[in-house]
């Protein structure tokens, strides 16, 4: 059978429209092939998964509204040609949602271990080194089976939050298109716009360094250190980055609980001080004759910049996000 008669016996087999004998033929293939099931899948799942697929090519299974789709591809060297099993497995009767699988990509991707969410909802996903990986609707990620043995890379189609075990010997690298990120030990999340052209990285805990793949200087890299609460959003068109604060600043982990909020005849510097200890915000006071302007205000329970502008109301002056710093412009008291 020719490489193109059998992709197209593979594709009507999932429409439901081959013979009890063309599907005797894929049983066969199938059982004559010798590529193992991942090594990352327990005992209890590998014959949970070999048995639906056994069940499926046997008794033509029809698949559930949320499939799992695990797909097999090889790609021969020169020719490039790809043999592709396609097995449906109803995703509801298997204790993991999103299971490792080994893939061989297309040409120009990555190859290695693929996670792909096909469900509706957010998955998580436990790397080797104890990362988390909680992947969005319809985002995948790829590692090398050989992770975390030497390099921890991964690589990012869609949107997902990582929270990294810290390693300093081991910095965690995302690839997301022409978007580097790079970790020792923190948590951040990354999104890739589609219909803007842009991709967003923002920082939740600790320090990110973020970078441009490609560059022409090679000794120069186009990029930028994010820490809480800051984001930069990066144009794939034009390359240019655009660092900023996030639209909803939160409480560092660091911050004492019992902090209050409540200000008393303090002074503007004071008070800025205190918002930038809390959210790792830095906050600069243009004019100098505004930074002994008294302020008393109960700004506990609001978000920052709700706090900000109350603040910015009580002494006649206003703010400017600059990047990810925050200007304070006023007369003066």
């Amino acid at each position: 059978m020719k490489q193109q008669e059998f992709n197209d016996l593979s594709k009507r087999y999932l429409e439901g429209t081959t013979t009890p004998e063309e599907e005797q033929f894929l049983l066969n293939w199938h059982r004559s092939q010798t590529k193992p099931l991942p090594e990352h899948l327990s005992p209890t799942q590998k014959k949970e998964v070999e048995k639906k697929i056994w069940q499926q090519l046997q008794a033509h299974i029809q698949p559930s509204k949320k499939p799992l789709l695990i797909r097999w591809a090889w790609v021969s060297g020169l020719a490039a040609s790809l043999l592709i099993g396609w097995f449906l497995v109803n995703q509801e009767s298997i204790s993991t949602a999103a299971i490792p699988l080994i893939t061989s990509l297309k040409p120009n991707e990555q190859t290695g271990i693929e996670v792909r969410n096909t469900t509706n909802s957010e998955q998580e996903v436990r790397l080797e080194d104890g990362t988390i990986v909680r992947l969005k609707q319809n985002s995948s990620i790829v590692y090398d089976k050989n992770f975390n043995q030497a390099k921890r890379i991964v690589y990012l189609k869609g949107e997902a939050f990582f929270n990294v075990k810290r390693n300093t010997a081991k910095p965690f690298v995302v690839h997301s298109g022409e978007l580097i990120t790079e970790v020792l030990g923190t948590s951040f999340s990354i999104k890739q716009h589609e219909k803007n052209n842009t991709i967003e990285v923002v920082v939740a805990t600790g320090k990110v360094s973020v970078y441009a793949e490609k560059t022409n200087h090679k000794s120069e890299r186009n990029g930028v250190i994010l820490t809480p609460n800051q984001r930069v959003i990066y144009d794939i068109a034009s390359k240019n980055m655009m660092p900023g604060i996030v639209e909803k600043p939160i409480l560092l982990p660091t911050v004492n609980p019992e902090f209050s909020f409540i200000f008393k005849d303090a002074s503007l510097e004071k008070v800025l001080e205190q918002l930038s200890l809390q959210y790792g915000i830095e906050f600069v006071i243009s004019n100098p004759n505004a930074k002994d302007c008294r302020i008393t205000a109960d700004l506990d329970g609001l978000s920052m910049f709700t706090q900000l502008e109350l603040i910015c109301k009580s002494i006649d002056a206003t703010y400017e996000k600059r990047g990810t710093v925050v200007f304070i412009y006023g007369e003066g008291c």
